[in-house]
């Protein structure tokens, strides 16, 4: 449906369900495996149908039952996601293009107004504390409020996000100055220049925390989390390419940026370890909204300009090697030569006691235990998926009402006195 176009997309934290935000305001909830709608998260305003605008920012909670979003016209909402209802509502001046749920705290979000300073709004207390001092301003400060007619373009905040374990805010502003702060004191711990002044996009950090990624216009840079100091810088010297986002593979091994550009639908992928240009993938000539990869599996998420979600994958061959090492595949017949002694039968004895000598000199360890591979630590009552609520059938719902009307006429007929033939 046109109306329902994605704007924006977000995967939970084990990748099972996809979150995108559409163009008339609602969420729509992809259960990832079945490639199917799961849920709708939509509620018109009572007092202004037309307030709806389209969503362009969400993140998931860390235990995937709660989902927030950023509208256009500057409202943010938090969302129960199996209820499907609003938890808490609040709107800002501009519009938030970066939004974020706190990653050890769901009742703590962070939103970042195009205009004007951060804000961590804590739903449980009600309170919204502002990073001060963050705003960067060409002049002298008129009032504690900047609107967007006064606001310049140094004063703008386009990026502000977490780290992983929420105790600290990374905040990027127009001009290239990074400043980082402590949570819940709100304190700046350090400030840093990148090498240009240009428009800080995003910023994102590995799974581990060791490395992350700090996207402008012309250039992505990769950042070591303990030194503070540049690894590798990614751009392209031929084209000068234009970034609309950039982010880490889920291992962060690779580093990923969608271009800007206008009918150009275009995704570099990187190693970020040596910097080599790993694959360039090409999609249809509609710009890139946004971007993500899947937590879990080597899967690329993308938003086209008209809405649609392209997933991308690695194509798979058959690999018959796999069954059988000495197999080899043939382009033509071939006529087969059976060797001499291909087919000789062999002693099933002396077979039966070479098993058996190989079985007793493994050495089989019984006493220590190995903790089972999991990507993911568990978190008590996490929301991996949706309950699959099946569709109401139309036909079957229109017999049942011609039967229910039919079963009230039969009994209002069964009810009806008798009439006096004499009367």
């Amino acid at each position: 449906e046109p109306h329902r176009s994605a704007r924006c997309l977000a995967f939970n934290r084990r990748g099972t369900l996809l979150a995108t935000g559409c163009h008339d305001g609602s969420c729509i909830l992809w259960d990832f495996d079945t490639e199917g709608p799961a849920k709708i998260l939509f509620e018109e305003d009572p007092l202004n149908i037309e307030f709806s605008s389209p969503v362009v920012a969400v993140s998931w909670s860390h235990n995937g039952r709660r989902l927030l979003t950023a509208e256009e016209k500057g409202r943010v909402r938090l969302w129960d996601v199996q209820r499907g209802t609003i938890l808490y509502s609040t709107k800002f001046e501009s519009v938030c293009l970066t939004v974020q749920v706190n990653p050890r705290d769901p009742d703590v979000f962070l939103a970042c107004p195009n205009f004007g300073a951060p804000v961590v709004v804590n739903i449980s207390t009600g309170g919204q504390a502002v990073i001060e001092g963050s705003v960067v301003l060409d002049g002298p400060v008129q009032s504690d409020k900047v609107s967007r007619s006064k606001g310049t373009e140094a004063s703008r905040n386009y990026a502000a996000c977490f780290e992983n374990d929420g105790g600290r805010v990374h905040v990027g502003n127009s001009k290239g100055l990074i400043s980082v702060w402590e949570y819940p004191g709100l304190r700046q711990i350090e400030s840093f220049q990148l090498p240009s002044t240009s428009t800080v996009r995003n910023f994102q950090f590995t799974r581990d925390g060791n490395w992350f990624l700090v996207s402008d216009v012309g250039k992505i840079r990769v950042y070591d989390s303990e030194e503070g100091t540049m690894e590798r810088e990614f751009f392209d010297q031929v084209n000068l390419t234009k970034w609309r986002k950039a982010l880490f593979s889920a291992e962060g091994h690779y580093v990923l940026g969608a271009t800007a550009e206008k009918g150009e639908h275009i995704i570099y992928i990187w190693q970020r370890e040596n910097g080599q240009l790993v694959k360039q993938l090409e999609g249809p000539k509609e710009s890139v909204l946004d971007l993500q990869w899947h937590p879990t599996r080597p899967i690329i998420a993308s938003i086209s300009q008209l809405g649609k979600v392209f997933v991308w994958t690695k194509q798979h061959t058959e690999n018959y090697s796999a069954f059988a090492p000495n197999f080899k595949e043939l382009e033509e017949n071939e006529e087969y030569v059976e060797k001499e002694d291909e087919f000789d039968l062999q002693d099933d004895k002396e077979i039966v006691k070479k098993q058996e000598e190989e079985e007793e000199a493994a050495e089989i360890d019984i006493t220590s235990v190995d903790e089972p591979l999991s990507v993911f630590p568990e978190i008590e009552d996490e929301l991996v998926f949706l309950p699959a609520v099946p569709d109401r059938d139309p036909d079957l719902v229109l017999a049942n009402a011609q039967h229910q009307d039919s079963a009230a006429s039969s009994s209002a007929t069964a009810n009806k006195p008798p009439t006096d033939p004499q009367a």
